[in-house]
């Protein structure tokens, strides 16, 4: 569902999809056209205002210093009352462009000559404007009109006035308007260009920031931010419809897997095959999100009832029914699905969202790769898992944990040889709880490693203590997948210098899980290990991956039959033709056999029968306490359940 591939119909149906017109570029126009409108608006403005106040003061000086030069050439004229050499000095104003009317008076300002311009009608001075009747300047309609005094020595003896038309004034200053307004909009033409190739950047960015902040880039799907929106666009409609709507949250069962080991590109590729294989079986109406890492949701409206939320479910686990492609390879995945219904199981988006989250999680735990639909029970699960993990810390830095031991015994002589050490907690109001309860809980939060390096601890100090007592038992110990990543080999070494412990009567037990992630890494560590003395048992052999080619690689020394093939034996032909074969495998690969689960004489005697080199179970004893397992030491390693046999 890419930006790239879709057609304009699904343009026009997907309410996610970037919308034409970025507001951010339009007000990018809109501030630079105003800004540089206004900016060369006030410039100009500026510009014209200083250029129309110069040369209007030049003018001024200008028309004041040519009534001087009248008024210095006519004070014998005015002085003796001779019109026509008045007359004469005032015809010397023609070479002056704009002047329009001169005229001389005398003391009494009767006039005595006057000028006029070509084309201008002679005025006297009594129709002048009062405002003429001081000496210095005034600006009167269209005119300048300038009045200066004719001296004899230091004796006024008349006035020279001179009018000129602003004509000329207001040309100079329309041009300048005129050149002003041409480089402002030559101006503003550049900068508009400029701004129009910014606008197109912006747009693209805009655009693609609008598509990232809906649509996750690896999928094209829409992303957790547009399902959010959704959610909120759905239940408001729920409100004015009384329609329920149905959110799917799917999960990739071990998709760190596929990362760790074929790569994060690889990992993206399942991502968007999966992708494509969701919307193929999804309704028309419903839409898919990539929520986030592996998380899938799904929304579909007009969902009422648990019936039509199980077929959103069944057609999403369809996605997994077939390999999927992946470059030139098939990859088989799996995931776990929850699934819940607005308004019955949530009244808001992010309670919706909890309840979808709490039932996939319940799908995890019933084995993966299947759904599970919301009850409210599980959250009463998941609130109890919360304070159980809490609680969990409390009890790790408080002690409240102990350890029980299961003894092992040897199926040719029937004498005890060694324990599993088993981890119990003891809760403070809850009582005892369960390690199948706990130990996910301490695993999935990273306790898992805090609580392994006590039970190291704990353990080599009880086996110092049982040698040092002169009984050589070995201790099995279980570790998990997060402590052999976390490094085994140092945490083993803590334990042993500080308790003394002999290694060789440490065993330590993993999972074939455990050792499928970052399989190298682990197959070094456990090398080391067993470099000490320390041998490695696979626990629960056949519930797993149970593959020759990990056996062959794994430094182990012993197998252990999972109870699964035990409960049965010898009345079920399918469990004894299986466990005979993981003894006579084992045998082969010089590795010895350790038969979980044993409860009845039956099972004792078939293994024993089978070469089985080791049992335990209930027949013999249940996990008890150290105090228990020294009272049969004491009784001369024969187990009391044994001695009635």
């Amino acid at each position: 569902m890419s930006t790239e591939r879709m057609t304009d119909a699904e343009r026009r149906r997907d309410p996610f999809r970037v919308q034409p017109g970025p507001q951010l570029g339009r007000r990018l126009m809109r501030a630079v056209a105003l800004s540089v409108s206004t900016a060369l608006l006030l410039a100009g403005l500026s510009f014209d205002a200083y250029v129309y106040f110069s040369l209007r003061s030049a003018m001024v000086d200008d028309l004041t210093a040519q009534a001087h030069i009248v008024a210095d050439n006519s004070s014998a004229a005015v002085l003796f009352g001779d019109s026509g050499a008045a007359a004469q000095t005032l015809s010397g104003l023609q070479s002056s462009v704009g002047i329009e009317r001169a005229s001389l008076l005398d003391l009494q300002d009767r006039q005595l000559a006057a000028y006029s311009a070509p084309g201008q009608r002679t005025q006297r001075v009594d129709a002048a404007p009062p405002a003429l009747a001081t000496e210095g300047h005034r600006f009167a309609g269209n005119r300048l009109h300038v009045r200066v005094p004719v001296r004899e020595g230091d004796r006024v003896v008349g006035h020279v006035l001179v009018s000129a038309s602003l004509r000329v004034l207001y040309e100079r200053v329309a041009a300048f308007i005129a050149i002003t307004l041409v480089v402002s909009l030559v101006s503003f033409a550049l900068a508009y260009a400029l701004a129009i190739g910014i606008r197109r950047q912006i747009e693209g960015t805009e655009k693609r920031l609008d598509y990232l902040a809906h649509y996750d880039p690896v999928t094209g799907l829409p992303n957790r931010h547009a399902a959010n929106e959704q959610i909120q666009r759905l239940i408001a409609t729920v409100g004015r419809t009384s329609e329920g709507f149905g959110l799917l949250l799917l999960d990739l069962d071990d998709f760190k897997l596929v990362n760790d080991t074929l790569g994060h590109g690889v990992g993206d590729e399942l991502l968007r095959a999966l992708a494509g294989r969701l919307t193929k079986f999804m309704r028309p109406t419903d839409i898919a999100f990539r929520f986030g890492g592996d998380e899938f949701v799904i929304l579909s409206p007009r969902v009422v009832d648990p019936v039509q939320l199980q077929a959103l479910a069944n057609a999403a686990m369809r996605a997994f029914d077939e390999p999927l492609a992946v470059g030139a390879q098939l990859l088989r995945a799996r995931g776990s699905a929850g699934v819940a219904l607005y308004p019955n199981d949530a009244v808001d988006a992010a309670s919706l969202v909890l309840a979808a989250d709490t039932a996939m999680y319940e799908a995890k735990r019933m084995g993966k790769n299947t759904f599970a639909v919301f009850h409210p029970r599980m959250l009463n699960d998941t609130t109890r898992r919360v304070q159980l993990e809490a609680d969990l810390r409390e009890a790790v830095s408080h002690r409240q944990l102990r350890l029980l031991y299961q003894p092992i015994v040897d199926l040719a002589t029937q004498r005890l040889v060694g324990v599993e050490a088993l981890l119990r907690w003891e809760h403070p109001q809850l009582g005892m709880v369960s390690p199948v309860e706990f130990i996910p809980i301490a695993e999935s939060s990273g306790l898992i490693v805090d609580i392994g390096q006590w039970v190291l601890h704990a353990a080599c100090l009880q086996i110092r203590r049982w040698h040092d007592g002169g009984h050589r038992l070995h201790v099995a110990v279980n570790v998990s997948a997060l402590q052999i990543r976390r490094g085994i080999q140092a945490q083993i070494d803590a334990a042993l210098r500080a308790s003394g412990a002999d290694p060789r009567a440490l065993q330590i037990e993993i999972t074939e899980h455990s050792m499928v992630e970052d399989l190298a890494s682990n197959v070094a560590q456990l090398e080391a290990v067993r470099a000490l003395g320390i041998q490695v048992a696979v626990d629960d052999f056949g519930t797993g991956l149970s593959s020759l080619a990990y056996l062959k690689r794994l430094p182990i020394g012993k197998l252990k039959i999972d109870r699964a093939f035990v409960k049965d034996l010898p009345d079920s032909s399918d469990d004894a033709a299986i466990a005979s074969a993981i003894i006579t495998m084992a045998h082969s690969l010089s590795l010895t056999v350790v038969a979980e689960g044993v409860e009845t004489v039956a099972q004792r005697d078939f293994l024993a029968a089978q070469r089985c080199d080791f049992a335990q179970g209930f027949l013999y004893s249940k996990p008890v306490s150290v105090q228990a397992i020294d009272a049969m030491l004491a009784a001369g390693r024969v187990l009391p359940a044994l001695a009635a046999t």
